[in-house]
């Protein structure tokens, strides 16, 4: 790191730039998770689901008769079980209603969780189906935006056909770093699923306003760096699709909420919890930087956290991957109070790489120790010059008290040099995060 000089531009000035910098890309502006309800168990918006898709006729049939059954691209298949057949409400000329998709499926995951003696919060994995490369479209039973039905899988004399998926989209549940994010149902298997939606620019100011043309791209570039990647931490990014009218990235569904919301209805977690959530985010953390990926934004509100206590890292819009072998990137991006020395003020050659990430795990492990954001009390830019002038590290309050082994693993996500600062894979060894035997998430109360 350079030091300050006399010709150098002073402390105040930089951290007037660098706030400028990150107002530009909004990271620091956005609403939150933190300020949403948490997201619904499915079995609750299967038996409410006038609640959750409100502007929807759910009794209308205007789905294929051929949807509902097993998804063709699911992983991790359980054994085909018989469902019995719905009632002939909801039917017309092969044609079934979202309740009664709905319903199939719920029924479907009831049998196997009984077939599995397992429960809607088992720790298993559960995959969702990917709609790469398959045609995927909207449906609604608003007269005024309504299309044709979209048949489960249409016939192809040439060969495979390619799966077709239709979809209906709930009501907002959260917002990212672009894009307002809904509820969804996959209408042809009855999964449950998120959507990220931004607008497509419409008129020739909406093409001019450079806001919105970064939110698209973004967008796109978000869906195209995660659209391969797998990993039971991370949210699967489960498909993409553009129209005159928007841009939609499919998610899977993670029912509980964030980190932050939890720490703003619950206050500090246990420590067991802490030490369990922190070895989850460096897991997904080690497999995105083993994949060429820095996320760049890693905090509390983006940490979704199942009621079972599972953690998946979400919201990559501002995420970068990089073929460089050391991660090095150059936009300072992120929100200010999670953002490490370099990236306020980086080397003489300009850049900061996977470390930066780390520095963020600490203050997310600081988040959940003291149940606030790190530099509780301080002001964006006096956060922003301390990063820069002094290289202090976010303080410890006073309602938090460490451990030897907490306040070492605190220390090394605070190496002001990058170069000192572990990896994932080298902070998961870390003693502190030994759980004692037989220890299991039993919820936050």
């Amino acid at each position: 790191m350079h030091s300050l000089t006399s010709s150098s531009p002073s402390p105040t000035s930089r951290a007037r730039k660098a706030k400028s910098r990150a107002s530009a890309f909004g990271a620091a502006e956005d609403e939150d998770e933190s300020t949403w309800a948490p997201r619904p168990p499915p079995e609750d918006v299967y038996e409410r689901l006038e609640e959750y898709f409100p502007e929807h006729d759910l009794d209308k049939p205007i789905i294929e008769a051929g949807s509902g059954g097993t998804s063709p691209t699911a992983a991790d298949p359980s054994p085909a079980l018989p469902v019995p057949s719905p009632p002939e409400r909801s039917r017309i000329k092969g044609k079934k209603s979202i309740r009664i998709v709905a319903e199939e499926h719920k029924k479907r995951i009831d049998r196997t969780s009984r077939t599995e003696s397992s429960t809607w919060a088992n720790v298993m994995r559960k995959r969702s189906t990917k709609l790469w490369g398959s045609r995927i479209e909207e449906v609604t039973t608003d007269r005024s935006k309504e299309k044709a039905p979209v048949p489960a899988h249409p016939e192809s004399p040439s060969g495979p056909s390619k799966s077709s998926f239709a979809w209906v989209k709930g009501g907002l549940i959260g917002r990212g770093t672009y894009g307002r994010v809904y509820l969804a149902m996959n209408a042809t298997t009855g999964e449950m699923m998120a959507v990220k939606q931004v607008e497509m620019p419409h008129t020739a100011s909406d093409r001019n306003d450079s806001r919105q043309v970064t939110v698209v791209q973004a967008l796109k570039m978000e869906s195209e760096t995660l659209k391969d990647l797998d990993h039971p931490n991370i949210v699967q990014y489960l498909g993409f699709e553009e129209t005159p009218e928007n841009l939609s990235i499919f998610l899977e569904y993670v029912p509980g909420g964030s980190i932050g919301s939890v720490l703003n209805k619950h206050g500090k977690f246990a420590e067991n919890v802490v030490k369990s959530f922190t070895a989850q985010i460096l897991a997904g953390l080690e497999y995105l930087h083993s994949k060429g990926i820095l996320h760049r934004d890693l905090k509390a509100d983006n940490i979704l956290v199942e009621m079972s206590g599972v953690c998946k890292i979400s919201d990559f819009g501002i995420s970068k991957r990089t073929d460089d072998l050391g991660g090095a990137v150059t936009a300072m991006q992120g929100t200010v109070f999670w953002m490490a020395p370099e990236v306020v003020n980086p080397n003489p050659r300009g850049y900061y790489n996977f470390k930066a990430d780390i520095w963020s795990v600490g203050c997310v492990v600081l988040e959940m120790w003291a149940g606030m954001r790190p530099w509780q009390g301080d002001e964006m830019v006096a956060v922003m010059f301390k990063l820069y002038s002094s290289k202090t590290l976010p303080p410890v309050p006073a309602n938090v008290v460490l451990s030897e082994l907490g306040d070492d693993f605190r220390m090394k996500c605070f190496a002001i040099n990058p170069d000192e600062r572990p990896s994932a894979a080298e902070l998961r060894t870390h003693p502190y995060l030994q759980l004692p035997p037989g220890w299991q998430f039993i919820g936050f109360t």
